[in-house]
């Protein structure tokens, strides 16, 4: 699957660049992008990749943007990191000594836990916009002014997950199986629900598998018996459909719980599931038929890439990607400035932009969006519920 993106990567990356020659280098804003383009974690890096290509190709090709009197046009770099830390620092180094200001990604836990460091010797000259979990336990640090996290955050009042938690409450769920993956988010979602379950009057029992598993039988087994009503799997398709598959053929589940990962898995699956509610940033099938500009998003994105639009994907859209350019721009221009970060970054703070989402930031630089709670039931059948936190 990722072969063909890869090369469709590699293809844009060299237009990207490729777009900028023929203008003044005074005229030139630099953004940079950190995400794993190719790889097995490819998945979160490639559609940010697409949508922000298509933000900088829609805003050079109407004559750029003005700040003050004059004119700007975007520079996009884009760097692979493979998903693999030491490439990440190499890469991000590169941005860094190339004076980039503005860098969007990593959505990778890993991969900014990895640039972190090189990120706080640069504070106050650039600004960082990553989806990653452990960015939103870095905001608001000392040296971290540089950081905006580009994600609904799980808990809080308004936060994703309590909602989500909230929605199963209403199934009437008394016990729910959490499967995740034995790594750095991971652990940390065990640490987020664990909390949010237990608020909620939900007994949660918890096993980890170690990355690269396909045989989820055994644990599964383990998991049934303690009768839960909803399996809480996770995090990515990657694994997603193995377990759904696997759960359904051998009877130890057929209702799931996801608050990341696609609902493909349950498409697939339509006749063997009962349940499976999902988080989806943004549920595009329903969206193109009643938004204006998730429909003119969509055809922008076939006429470019020559393709079917990647439905299952588009999600993750919502971060560090195609709005978060537009917001930018809509920042700079509000600030009176292109080099400034601090104002830039301050005016950021205080505005919302109304694009495929409806984005502001809070205090601390986290992003708060609205999403859908999609529900798929047997034989796919589908329930769209959504949510503004926005309005909170």
């Amino acid at each position: 699957m990722l072969g063909s993106k890869g090369l469709l990567l590699s293809g844009f990356m060299a237009l990207g660049l490729l777009g900028a020659t023929n203008v003044r280098a005074e005229d030139v804003v630099k953004i940079g992008q950190i995400e794993a383009l190719t790889g097995p974690t490819a998945t979160y890096g490639w559609m940010s990749a697409q949508g922000a290509k298509l933000a900088v190709e829609e805003i050079n090709a109407k004559g750029g943007f003005k700040v003050g009197d004059k004119t700007y046009k975007l520079q996009l770099t884009q760097a692979d990191t493979r998903g693999e830390p030491r490439e990440a620092t190499v890469q991000f180094r590169k941005l860094m000594e190339e004076n980039v200001r503005f860098v969007f990604g990593p959505f990778l836990t890993n991969i900014f836990n990895a640039i972190e460091p090189i990120a706080k010797q640069n504070n106050g000259k650039f600004l960082l916009f990553a989806g990653a979990t452990s960015a939103h336990s870095a905001l608001g640090k000392p040296d971290h002014d540089y950081l905006f996290r580009t994600w609904n955050w799980d808990a809080g009042p308004s936060g994703f997950g309590k909602l989500m938690v909230d929605y199963l409450k209403k199934q009437d769920t008394k016990k729910v199986a959490m499967l995740f993956q034995n790594d750095a988010f991971g652990k940390t979602a065990v640490d987020i629900y664990t909390a949010l379950f237990k608020d909620a009057g939900i007994e949660l029992k918890v096993e980890l598998f170690e990355p690269g598993t396909k045989d989820f039988s055994a644990v599964l087994a383990k998991l049934a018996t303690g009768k839960p009503d909803f399996l809480f799997p996770g995090y990515s398709d990657a694994v997603l459909y193995d377990i759904v598959r696997q759960a359904t053929e051998s009877g130890f589940a057929n209702r799931f719980f996801l608050v990341r990962g696609s609902i493909g898995p349950a498409l697939k699956n339509k006749d063997a599931i009962e349940d499976y509610i999902a988080y989806v940033p943004k549920y595009f099938e329903q969206a193109e038929k009643t938004e204006p500009k998730v429909k003119a998003f969509i055809e922008n994105y076939k006429k470019t890439y020559n393709r079917e639009f990647p439905y299952d994907q588009a999600p993750l859209c919502s971060s560090s990607c195609y709005d978060h350019v537009h917001m930018l721009v809509q920042a700079m221009q509000s600030a009176g400035t292109v080099d400034d970060v601090a104002k830039i970054r301050t005016a950021l703070l205080s505005m919302s932009y109304d694009g495929l989402w409806k984005i502001k930031y809070d205090k601390t630089g986290e992003e708060v969006f609205g999403f859908d709670v999609v529900h798929v039931r047997k034989g796919g059948s589908v329930e769209v519920v959504k949510y503004d936190p926005t309005n909170d």
